[in-house]
């Protein structure tokens, strides 16, 4: 007799419980997101990706916006990820034989403290109007995809994998199918993941990979050691080898790589050893390595930064992307910082192979396009990325929001309005600069 009330309590329980959701959806199934603001304030931009051939397309992806993509050079903008079950883009990768075909990597690939996590890989056929999940899924954060030139189903990603935790998803990935199928062909261990991935456009069985070992706990963060390390493969990633010839003894912390694809013998690595040495150059595919600048402003936070771009019709060209963002003329000997007046923490970046001295550039402020090869900027600040870490609301009728977001601030601003236009950028208040977090109102 007592198995049976209890059994039956248990129905009734689970019954109620069923019911409750049931009402919450009903409840809820007619109300829709709205976008209050703020308007035009930047947000933490951490992968930008234009499309060869055609310089009025890009796209924008946000460390935890999603992705916003243009057809007419940033007057406008489309949000094309926002039905997905994703938000925090780490990679966005155009297919150069076919620019329908697009790659994008979930989850932030730079593991500061508060990051957004992933679902894997996304692909699209048709420019982002429609979105297949690709596999993946539990790498948890992607800082780079490259897509063969000759064919869009070939594809490599760099997984970085858990931040907090190991996890055996990390390392780097190919597929020959469009993601249907996937094989891991360098991996080192559940510590150790991807932190850069780069591939001769000429040539493309070549690759090199950084494998950064990393792992953030409560207080601390504990990156680079012995198995971290730069791996180049000659035969499409059947096999790889680490290459470090000239470089100095001691370990190094997280990698950042790229191949100078005028001449794609020569290679830069860019990365900090306790011996000293920040950007390194090789002149024959990563066999020796010479240092050729030391300078720790252009790379003065290795575990968020660590990453070099190099002009695809210069190899001499140089951008490091760092607090502020950094070029130089003469292979890295030398730098000058360009892009004063914008802000910093520079995230992303992309170089127009066919007019180098067009440059997009995404930074924790939102993005920024120069013509010139970084003498002047547009800042074009016209998407909703904004990151929010925190948001109150006060007791005023109709109340005010208030937030403090990731390196742009604390803000006030209502949340309807009487203007037939909604609500403005005017409406919005800017309190105070900087990393904004709690910002409680007075009652």
């Amino acid at each position: 007799m007592k198995l049976a009330r209890a059994l039956i309590m248990i129905v009734i329980f689970f019954a109620t419980v069923m019911s409750a959701e049931s009402d919450k959806r009903s409840l809820l199934g007619d109300l829709k997101w709205r976008n209050i603001g703020p308007a035009n304030m930047g947000g933490r931009v951490s992968a930008i990706e234009g499309v060869v051939g055609d310089p009025n397309t890009y796209y924008v992806g946000g460390a935890d916006g999603g992705i916003f993509k243009t057809i007419n050079n940033g007057v406008t903008f489309a949000e094309i990820f926002n039905d997905q079950d994703a938000y925090s883009i780490g990679a966005i990768a155009v297919s150069p034989s076919d620019p329908n075909v697009l790659w994008v990597g979930t989850g932030e690939g730079d593991p500061r403290n508060s990051v957004g996590y992933g679902r894997g890989v996304y692909r699209s056929i048709d420019g982002g109007i429609t979105w297949v999940k690709a596999g993946l899924e539990k790498t948890e954060r992607i800082k780079r995809i490259v897509v063969d030139p000759r064919n869009p189903d070939v594809a490599s990603v760099c997984a970085l994998g858990r931040e907090w935790g190991p996890n055996p998803e990390r390392g780097v990935f190919m597929t020959h199918d469009g993601g249907k199928n996937w094989k891991k062909v360098l991996y080192i261990d559940e510590d150790t993941g991807c932190s850069d991935i780069t591939m001769e456009n000429s040539n493309p069985r070549i690759m090199y990979a950084g494998m950064w070992t990393f792992r953030r706990k409560p207080w601390r963060f504990d990156g680079g050691g012995k198995k971290t390390a730069l791996y180049r493969t000659m035969d499409g990633g059947k096999n790889w080898k680490i290459i470090r010839k000239g470089l100095p003894d001691g370990p190094m912390t997280r990698i950042g790589v790229q191949v100078a694809q005028s001449e794609p013998n020569i290679v830069y690595l860019v990365t900090e050893f306790i011996d000293g040495g920040t950007l390194f150059r090789s002149e024959d595919r990563g066999e020796n390595w010479k240092k050729v600048h030391d300078d720790a402003r252009i790379n003065f936070r290795p575990f968020y930064y660590s990453d070099i771009r190099v002009d695809p019709t210069n190899s001499d060209h140089l951008y490091s992307l760092s607090g502020g963002l950094f070029k130089s003329t003469d292979g890295g000997k030398e730098f000058d910082r360009i892009a004063n007046g914008v802000h910093g923490d520079h995230q992303s970046f992309w170089i127009d192979p066919n007019n180098s001295n067009r440059l997009l550039s995404g930074s924790d402020g939102g993005f920024q396009v120069s013509y010139d090869g970084g003498k002047n900027w547009d800042i074009v600040n016209n998407v909703t990325l904004s990151q929010f870490y925190q948001i109150f609301v006060d007791d005023e009728n109709p109340y005010h929001v208030l937030g403090g977001l990731q390196d742009n601030g604390t803000w006030r601003g209502p949340s309807r309005t009487t203007n037939s236009a909604g609500i403005m950028k005017d409406d919005w208040n800017y309190i105070t600069g900087g990393d904004g977090y709690y910002a409680v109102p007075v009652p």
